[in-house]
This record gives structure tokens, sequence and C-alpha cells, in this order.
């Protein structure tokens, strides 16, 4: 059998329940983030032991950071992830605000918010590499839709020239943030290590369009971001899809949610080491026994890196007996 990999990490919402803090609070005043990461990794710690993994402290992980700086909108429920609208009505508006406004991310109202949580919170933990990164981006593709709604689809087949500018300069706008970023972090422009992608909604593209409307701005992102490793989560792919990920020399995949793979599909398709996730919302309906024959079987499908993440629902829902059958099944692996 194959080596063996396994991870129990929290997400920053479950930092914030377990605190006490709301999540509008978290994600907008720095005392509050401040705290959730001091209380509630300290709580973590003392559930799960050296099980868990606990996130170093960052700015509030927004994925949407990058868009606001283009002119979204971005919405702070009280109590629930942060959520935006499309902006751009046409794919001519698109490239018009898009070309008009890249590089001008220090002039983003909520950049300017982050930048004093970071600094506050390198007050607050000064033993500790404090990032800005949690204020993020997303990759091409998703970048897209995320500014022009589903539309974008359909303009892929009625304006698909234009679409192709409005790739390149948005790919273009992404490396350039991801470069502002890494010199407030005073660290290369290019990585000579490693970077990541996240492009989720690449998976509304059929893969027969994947050469014309995914691989180039994937392309364009690495060249662009690092001279090394590549790594990419990209959730919901398709069998046909995978083999798309070795034309950019993906490294590692993380498939996430994707109900259309299994670990036995994936080491048929690519030679690509992956990692394959237990979602919390399936102890739902998922038993001990079942979740520590899921590891097992999952492991001997080719899965040799597993992880689950600890989120709220572990506690509303008091499923923390499930997360230890994970944990348990992991270890009789390793």
């Amino acid at each position: 059998m194959c080596s063996f990999t396994w991870r129990l990490r929290s997400g920053h919402e479950a930092l914030a329940y377990i605190s006490g803090v709301k999540l509008r609070d978290f994600y907008l005043n720095a005392e509050s983030c401040a705290y959730a990461f001091y209380v509630g990794r300290e709580r973590l710690r003392k559930i799960f032991g050296e099980d868990i993994v606990l996130p170093s402290v960052s700015v509030p992980h927004l994925s949407y950071g990058h868009i606001s700086c283009l002119g979204s909108e971005i919405i702070f429920p009280i109590d629930s992830a942060p959520s935006l609208r499309p902006i751009y009505s046409n794919i001519e508006e698109g490239l018009r605000l898009l070309i008009k406004r890249k590089k001008r991310f220090e002039d983003c109202k909520l950049f300017k918010h982050y930048l004093k949580i970071y600094r506050y919170l390198c007050k607050r933990f000064p033993d500790e590499r404090v990032s800005i990164y949690g204020f993020g981006w997303e990759g091409p593709i998703t970048t897209a839709i995320m500014l022009r709604g589903t539309d974008f689809l359909v303009d892929m087949y009625r304006k698909p020239i234009l679409v192709k500018k409005f790739l390149k300069e948005l790919t273009e706008s992404i490396v350039e943030f991801i470069y502002f970023l890494r010199r407030l972090m005073d660290e290369p422009e290019i990585n000579p290590y490693s970077s990541g992608l996240c492009d989720d909604c690449s998976s509304y593209i059929p893969p027969k369009l994947w050469d014309e409307f995914v691989i180039p701005y994937w392309e364009q992102y690495y060249s662009g971001i690092t001279s090394g490793r590549r790594y990419i989560h990209v959730e919901n792919l398709s069998p046909p899809h995978l083999k798309y990920l070795e034309k950019v020399r993906i490294v590692h995949y993380d498939p996430s949610v994707s109900p259309k793979l299994t670990p036995k599909i994936i080491k048929r398709e690519i030679k690509i080491p992956f990692s394959w996730r237990l979602p919390s919302f399936v102890y739902l309906s998922m038993s001990r026994e079942d979740i520590y024959q899921w590891v097992l079987d999952s492991y001997r499908e080719g899965a040799n890196e597993m992880y689950t993440t600890v989120e709220p629902l572990i506690f509303r829902q008091n499923l923390l007996d499930k997360i230890k059958a994970f944990i348990d099944a992991c270890k009789k692996i390793s």
C-alpha cells in the first residue's frame, strides 16, 4: 500500500464560532478578529489536542479581496459568510472598467480597512508572522463569473474574442494584485518555490472548451507568480476535465467537494498526487462506523492524503464523536 498522510484543520468560521464572535465582527472588527484567534485556537487545542492543525494568524480569509478592489461591494451578513453581486452588465463594460481600474488596489476602501486589521494583528501577535494574504483572490474563471454573473458563460459563445481579451486583462490584474500583497509582506513578486490557485467555477466550462478559455489563463497566472511548483484547488470537476490539469504542470490537486470523482477515478485519469476531503456536511448522514469505513475504503482506492475541516456545523450538531471516528481511522492507517 502507498504512504499515507492526514490532516484535521480548522476554518476561520470555526474560530469565530467557538470563541463566540459573530462573523461580521470577525471580518470587520480588528479586536474581534484577534480575540477569535487567541481564544478560538486555545479552545480548539483543548478539544482536539495535537490532532488538529491550527490556523496561523492572518487577516480574515476573504477570497473576494481582489474583486472588491475592482469595484464589487462585499456584503457581510451578521453571522454567515460574505457574498457579492455581479457588477458588469456586459462583457464590453467589464473589459473597459477592468482596464481603467487595475493596479489601483491601494485605493480600495475595504483594503484600507483590512490593512488596519493587519497592523493591529501584528501588534497583538508580535511573536507570529501575521499574514495579509487572507485578503485574497480567486482564479480567472471564478473571478470572471463573480464580476459578470453566469452570463459570462453565454458570452463565451456569443463574443469569444472579447471574452479572451477580458480574461487576459483579468488574469493580469490578479497577478498584479498578488505582487501588491507580496510587496507588503516583503516577499518577491515571483515565488521561486511554489504557488497555488483556487478556481472552482472553471468546472462550469465544458472540457472541450478548456484549451480555449481556461488553460491559457491558468498558464498566464502561474507563469506570472511562480517559477516553482504549481498547486491547485478546483471543486466539482468531472473525469474528462482531469487531463487538463497535467497541461499546466500541476504537482498537487485538491478536488475538495467533487461528487463526480472518486480516488479510483482520479488515479485512473491522471498521475498527479491529490488530497481527498471528507466534507463536514456529510457527517450529518453518516454514522461513526460509516466514517471509519469511508476512510479505509478511500485509502484502498488510492487516496493517500485525506483531510477534514472543523466548521461551525460540527459544534451546532454535536458531531465531535464523528470527527473522532475520522481521526481514529486515519491513525489506524498511518
